[in-house]
């Protein structure tokens, strides 16, 4: 049976959460900034000190069609409705070449 000491402590939890969120957040903006074509991947690899995130994989940009929709709507929960307009011209654009 669970106890109540079980369970872990709200704090570890709630940063757990805030760095995924965190994380996420970069990854999404890194994938406009590509998408917009204001970097390219090699440019935010040498601009980063450690490691990017990306929801997609850039060395298969087939990966990059299954999520646009996903980063066009993580922008409009964010209000962000400029980044949605391009990057929607970013997904025809990207759909045209294929």
């Amino acid at each position: 049976m669970l106890e109540f000491e079980d369970i872990e402590d709200d704090d570890d939890i709630t940063s757990s959460l805030e760095e995924e969120v965190e994380i996420l957040d970069e990854a999404y903006r890194n994938a406009y900034a590509i998408a917009t074509g204001r970097l390219t991947v090699k440019e935010l690899l040498d601009t980063a000190p450690n490691m990017i995130f990306l929801p997609f994989d850039p060395s298969m940009p087939e990966t990059f069609a299954m999520v646009i929709d996903d980063i066009i709507k993580y922008f409009e929960d964010n209000e962000e409705y400029e980044k949605c307009t391009e990057l929607i011209s970013a997904k025809k654009k990207f759909n045209d070449v294929r």
